[in-house]
Parts: structure tokens; sequence; C-alpha cells
């Protein structure tokens, strides 16, 4: 890929993001469609489709899991649609579950509207394109990710966690204290034991701190 190539891809991600792609369904003045702002209890599972209609969310505030076949495969946070392109990668929605870890709060559209406008406007391809691209760079990152050892694996997924969902504490970023061990566990495919046993690898290594409460941190560098 060319220079020219990446900054086109980073400014049509700039231009068309998911906040943007909000905005545009929630404006009323064209082709107003119906949304519904609703409140989900923590460990609760969000249905994508009930009595044959299918729903697309959009996060204003919480975390939800999304696993294919009981296994975590990524976290959706605020400013980000669930049930847009995700849900189109999985074939059936049986194996296909979004269950909140944290109560959340979001605006629910129905997907056949949802499409309908986006493709009623001029750039609304574009729109689709970036999701449905942001989403496959997501499993392709996820299946290289699996050849690399316990460990790695496990830094990279802390990663990702302190990078989208963190906290600054002082010179480092802490981990929210919702990503459980059991739930970093599932994410990054292991066993209790063999998480424990990474942990405490990268802590003898200073890649992570881990406090007295188990919190644990990263340096700022080690996620820019």
């Amino acid at each position: 890929m060319s220079p020219n190539d990446l900054y086109s891809l980073k400014m049509m991600k700039q231009e068309f993001n998911q906040p943007k792609l909000f905005e545009l369904l929630a404006e009323e003045t064209f082709y107003n469609i119906e949304k519904n702002n609703i409140k989900i209890k923590k460990n609760s599972i969000i249905e994508l489709c009930q009595d044959n209609i299918e729903y697309v969310y959009y996060i204003c505030d919480g975390i939800a899991s999304i696993s294919i076949a009981d296994e975590v495969f990524e976290f959706k946070g605020p400013y980000e649609f669930i049930g847009l392109s995700d849900s189109a990668i999985d074939t059936s929605y049986e194996d296909f579950q979004v269950k909140t870890i944290t109560e959340m709060t979001v605006w629910r559209f129905t997907k056949s509207e949802v499409i309908a406008k986006i493709m009623s406007t001029q750039e609304g391809y574009l729109y689709h394109y970036m999701s449905m691209l942001d989403q496959y760079s997501l499993f392709t990152k996820k299946l290289m990710t699996m050849k690399k050892t316990h460990k790695e694996r496990v830094f990279i997924a802390l990663q990702e966690l302190a990078k989208k969902f963190g906290t600054p504490y002082n010179n480092a970023v802490k981990i929210p204290s919702v990503f459980t061990r059991n739930i970093i566990a599932e994410y990054v495919g292991i066993g209790l034991s063999k998480l424990s046993d990474s942990l405490l690898k990268l802590q003898a290594e200073s890649l992570i701190t881990v406090t007295s409460k188990r919190e644990i941190m990263l340096e700022i560098e080690s996620i820019m």
C-alpha cells in the first residue's frame, strides 16, 4: 500500500467513523428512522434479533463482550455499534452472543431502517464499507495472535484493553477491574492457571504491574 493509499484510508476513517454514522442515523430532517434509548443491566444478553426483527445498537455508555461459539472475540464500548457488521460475519445468531459486562445505555435501531438510510445517502456505502473493513481487520489480527505464545497473547490482550478502555494512572494505564481474570482468560482463550503464569512472567519482565488490589497496569509507552 502506497503512502497516498495509507493517507486516504486514514482520512476515510476520520470522516466515516462510527460516531459520525450515529449522527447520520439520529438526525431527523432527512429520512427519519425510529430509535429507542434504553438501559440494560449488567450480565444481560443483548438480543440482536427478536420476533424476526434485527436490531442495531449504538453504545452511549458501558461495555459488552462479543462471543462466537462461547469464545469471547472482542469487547464493544462507548461510541461503537453492535449488530451492524459484526453479526454479519457469523452465519448463525445462535453462535453469536452479546453480553453486557457493565450496565449499559444504548440507542436501538431497526437494522433494515439503518441499512436503508445509509444506502440512501451518496456516501452511505463508505460508512458500511469502513465498518466491514474494521471487522475484517479485527478477525485477521485475532487469527495472527493465536499463533503466538500464551505470554505474548496475554500481553497483546492487555495492551488492547488498556488502549481502548484503560484509565491514566501516573505514568501508566490501569485496566478497569470489570475485566476480571475469568474474562481476560476467556478473551485470550486460555485457562486461569496459564493466565496467572503469563501475568507473573510479564510482571517479572516489568511489562506490567499488578497491584495489591490485583489491578493490572501497563506503562503508557507500551500501548502507544
